[in-house]
């Protein structure tokens, strides 16, 4: 059995003591942390263990660490995911390393779980930089006949806004 020990990373903490414990990170995508700089270091951090890397995009608030949800429509969700995913593929390329799955933060994760709108843009987002077919986001990507939603995303539920 292995088991994956992942963490969220880039976010403005030094990751170096935590970095030997994992098998793979979301690294911020500088929607609610990060930045270029950040995230290159973070995956060359990753690349150096042999550890997963994936994006950790987020409604565009860093004020509040994307932690309260934004009244976007689908499009500009879709516009601020792909343009932070493709942020952080460019770095991933840029040292060699894959950027292997996609995890919203926060309050964009929690509205995904609830929202079918906010879960597809994600998704699109998703295809749009990655067309592999291999993910919950990019089954996502296309409508199911009962518009049900993958239990991985449904399952996590905020219990008061900010959390």
């Amino acid at each position: 059995m292995r088991i994956d020990l992942n963490a969220d990373v880039g976010e403005g903490y030094d990751d170096r003591a935590l970095m030997p414990f994992l098998t793979s990170v979301n690294v911020a995508c500088g929607g609610h942390a990060g930045d270029e700089r950040t995230m290159a270091a973070t995956v060359e951090m990753a690349l150096f263990r042999g550890i997963a890397v994936g994006a950790h995009p987020s409604y565009p608030d860093r004020e509040y660490f994307g932690r309260r949800e934004l009244a976007l429509s689908a499009e500009e969700i879709e516009e601020v995911v792909r343009s932070q995913v493709r942020a952080l593929a460019a770095i991933t390329a840029e040292v060699g390393a894959e950027l292997v799955h996609v995890k919203p933060h926060g309050a964009l994760y929690n509205v995904a779980a609830g929202d079918l709108m906010t879960a597809r843009a994600i998704a699109r987002a998703v295809r749009a930089v990655d067309r592999r077919p291999r993910s919950v986001w990019s089954r996502r990507a296309k409508p199911s006949p009962t518009g049900a939603m993958p239990p991985t995303v449904r399952s996590r539920r905020a219990a008061e806004p900010g959390r």
